[in-house]
């Protein structure tokens, strides 16, 4: 029930930014309003009414985005911003953005908050009766600082809105980027399922029982080499172009290969003679899911971050070492 809950507060994220949107927008009028006014304090309490009800709308509208982010898989589980892994990012970089202009709007509303909060104590004060006009401008309606605060406020959020706007939308940047991912995704026929690591049992295997390896989570692996790389892989060659290796692995069971299976780990060199590494997990583990940044299904391919590791590892180490 809970996450059903949750699951509506974020697909309603692009509803709920436009009350405190709205709210934002309407703040420098009212207050605007209690500069002219002879008799500022209702005004002022406009004023403070209006910012009170942006605030709350801000830290849901923040809250929802957040858990939008997560169920889109545009941020990560457990964590608050996306991951730019490159350049081609567009609307990673985007929504990182996105969150650091509605972060800054939310401290600057507090602070106009308090600063109208302030502004109302002080109408106990003398001063009060004292016509608005014949004051300085500086302590006239609710003051200089609460209103830049407020056109602040409503800039970040605007810059926001905006971003938020294209994000949803588009605009040339994120089509053409879309379109790109589009297009390499077509001519990538793994970009859904590592294919070719899944058939395995269809290379040859260099060793004849599985053997543990401390390297791979201390599993039990077995190696498996296309045959016009098996010859180089046992003399410790690099593989040739267009071969591979894929390293199949079972958790331990009391010293024993158990029945669970682990990831997959696939080494693949290519025709320029780069070497591609790739990680499939059709299904962690709860108690395993810190190795996977909370995953519960983790397919990970070159030039990912996460398997920065692997390549470290095949480029200091020889074969042994490696296990």
């Amino acid at each position: 029930m809970t996450g059903s809950i949750l699951d509506l507060i974020a697909t309603e994220h692009p509803a709920f930014v436009h009350v405190p949107l709205g709210m934002v927008i309407a703040l420098p009028f009212a207050m605007a309003f209690s500069f002219k006014a002879k008799h500022p304090h209702p005004w002022k309490l406009a004023s403070f009414f209006i910012a009170g009800l942006a605030f709350m709308g801000c830290m849901v509208a923040l809250i929802s985005g957040l858990l939008w982010g997560r169920q889109i898989s545009l941020i990560p589980p457990g964590g608050f911003f996306p991951v730019v892994a490159s350049q081609k990012q567009v609307l990673q970089k985007m929504l990182q953005l996105h969150e650091i202009a509605a972060l800054v709007g939310v401290v600057i509303g507090l602070l106009c908050l308090i600063l109208l909060w302030r502004s109302l104590r002080q109408d106990r004060d003398a001063r009060h009766n004292v016509p608005t006009l014949r004051r300085r401008l500086s302590d006239r309606g609710v003051g200089l600082a609460p209103m830049l605060f407020s056109l602040l406020w409503l800039a970040s959020w605007g810059f926001c809105g905006k971003l938020g706007g294209i994000m949803v939308f588009g605009n040339e940047e994120t089509n053409k980027a879309a379109a790109a991912a589009d297009q390499a995704k077509k001519n990538d026929v793994e970009a859904d399922l590592p294919i070719r690591a899944l058939d395995y049992a269809s290379l040859e295997p260099v060793q004849a029982a599985p053997m543990k390896s401390k390297a791979h989570g201390n599993r039990w692996v077995r190696i498996w080499v296309t045959a016009s790389g098996i010859a180089d892989y046992k003399a410790g060659k690099p593989l040739p172009a267009g071969t591979y290796a894929v390293l199949s692995t079972m958790e331990d069971a009391h010293g024993k290969p158990g029945q669970e299976l682990g990831p997959l780990y696939m080494r693949e060199t290519l025709a320029d003679g780069r070497v591609s590494f790739a990680f499939y997990w059709p299904r962690v583990p709860e108690a395993s899911r810190t190795q996977t940044g909370g995953e519960d299904s983790a397919y990970w391919r070159s030039p990912s971050e996460k398997l920065q590791a692997c390549a470290v590892c095949h480029a200091t180490a020889g074969p042994a070492v490696r296990q």
